[in-house]
This record gives structure tokens, sequence and C-alpha cells, in this order.
């Protein structure tokens, strides 16, 4: 069986993209002040979302299938794109080596302002003893971040990489080497490494919190990793007629469930369950 985990609120309980961009801010904060650059970019970012939804058609309101929610979510990706190269543009992450990012994902944890979520270390271990593969697909903007927050945890990771001039690129090897943005860029990753690991005939079971990973959680057996059903990925699917039951509740054959944390998934047993088939 595969356990794809995306990475920013779902193996850690909030996003860790804040935390990334004021670990670099605060490493740099002697050479120059990238506070108001990062304050800039997060305004663009927003304003560039809200207008680009206030113009799509068909509006929220009458996208009413899965089929119409894929299509908004994947047209996002000029939107997504623009927001890193203002990141690139900005020098944010100029001077910075993957040790010193590294570092950063590890002193997070360390700090408290990282946390990953309950059960997570338990499930990875779980996955070991039963032979499982374990991978981790992000739109993150760093490898290495996530291996310093994961840290000793050592699972294999798709995500975008900061390169040595301070500009994000794109996974090695997957989506043809561009930058991971959208749901759709998730799901052509995902197959991609099912393909790549030998396991396509295997149960692949795929755990996230946000419309990012909307498209892989429908293509596979999803869990949604949410504090309660009112998220924004869990009203979005109920708009689009997808049921999702608490791992708690009969789930009467539904491909999608949800769960708080990762400890309430392994009470109840749902992945043992999902590798036999019942």
């Amino acid at each position: 069986m595969n356990l794809i985990f995306d990475f920013d609120g779902t193996i850690t309980v909030n996003d860790t993209i804040f935390q990334l961009a004021q670990g670099a801010i605060s490493f740099k904060q002697q050479q120059q002040d990238l506070q108001p650059a990062w304050d800039a970019i997060v305004k663009a970012y927003g304003d560039d979302h809200k207008a680009f939804a206030k113009t799509y058609s068909p509006p929220e309101s009458e996208r009413l299938s899965p089929e119409q929610e894929l299509a908004y979510l994947s047209s996002l990706k000029d939107t997504e794109n623009a927001s890193l190269n203002r990141v690139d543009q900005s020098g944010l992450f100029s001077g910075l080596t993957s040790q010193n990012l590294f570092q950063m994902g590890k002193s997070q944890v360390s700090s408290g302002a990282v946390a990953i979520r309950q059960g997570f270390v338990e499930m990875i271990e779980l996955a070991r003893q039963k032979g499982w593969h374990v991978g981790v697909l992000s739109v993150n903007w760093s490898e290495a971040f996530i291996q310093g927050v994961l840290h000793p945890i050592d699972v294999p990771i798709i995500t975008n990489q900061i390169s040595a001039d301070g500009t994000i690129q794109g996974p090695d090897g997957f989506n043809d080497g561009v930058r991971l943005t959208t749901s759709r860029c998730k799901a052509n990753s995902l197959e991609q490494l099912i393909l790549k690991v030998g396991h396509s005939s295997r149960p692949t079971v795929y755990f996230g919190d946000s419309t990012t990973d909307m498209e892989c959680l429908l293509a596979h057996y999803g869990i949604v990793i949410s504090a309660d059903a009112k998220s924004s990925l869990m009203q979005t699917l109920d708009r689009v007629g997808v049921p999702v039951p608490h791992v708690d509740s009969s789930q009467d054959g539904a491909n999608v469930v949800w769960a708080r944390d990762f400890r309430e998934i392994l009470q109840n047993q749902t992945l043992e369950r999902i590798s036999t088939g019942q």
C-alpha cells in the first residue's frame, strides 16, 4: 500500500510557508530588511486570488461538480506562479544554503513554532512495520526545510526546492521539473510517483487538508485532515456533492473520509481495513 502525505496543514498542524519566510527574513536581517517585501508579496497574492475568483466562470456558487471545481483549481496556475516569481525577484532566499534551510526547519519545531500532528510518527512506524511505501507530496517551497521539520524521520519528499541562486525551482524528476503549484500538478506528480515505485497495483491512500489536495484525494482513497467538518476543503467537497464521513462513522463505501489527526485513523484501524480490501 502507498501512503502519500501532503505536508503543510496535514503533517503539520498549520501551514509553514510563513515560518519559512520569517526564517529567511531573520537570517538576512543584518544585510537588509525584507519584511516590507514579504508583506507586499502576501498582499499581492491575496489580491490576485480575489480578482481571479471574481472573474472566473462559473462562479463558486455554480460549481456543483468535482470536474468544475478541479478545472477552476487547475486554472490558478498562472496566479500561483506569478506569486513565486515575486518571491524570486525579492531575493528573499538568495544566499541561503540547503543546510541553512534544513536547520530552519529543525529550529521551527524545537521552538514550537511548527508542530507535527498527533499520530503521524506512529503512523510512519506502522507503515514501516507493514512494508507500506510512504512519501510526502507538497507545494511547499523548500525540500530542505521540510526535511528539517521532519528530522529524524527520513521519507521521500517531492516538492519545490530553493536553488543556489535563491529562486524556487520544481522537483527533480517530477511534473517535468516545473514548479508544483496546483491540484493538477500534485495529481500528475502522484501518478508519476506510484509508477516509479512500482506500486500501481496496490491501493494508495492520500492525506490532505486543502483544495490543492483535492484531485489527489478524489483519484485514490482520500483522508482529509481537518480540525472539524467546516474547513474550506470540507465545505468545497460538500458543495460539489462528495460525501465525506468521519472515520468513526459508517462509511458505506465512501472513497473520501476525514479525521482530526492521524491518531484517530490509527485508533479506527482505517489503514488496515483498506490494505485488506474491507
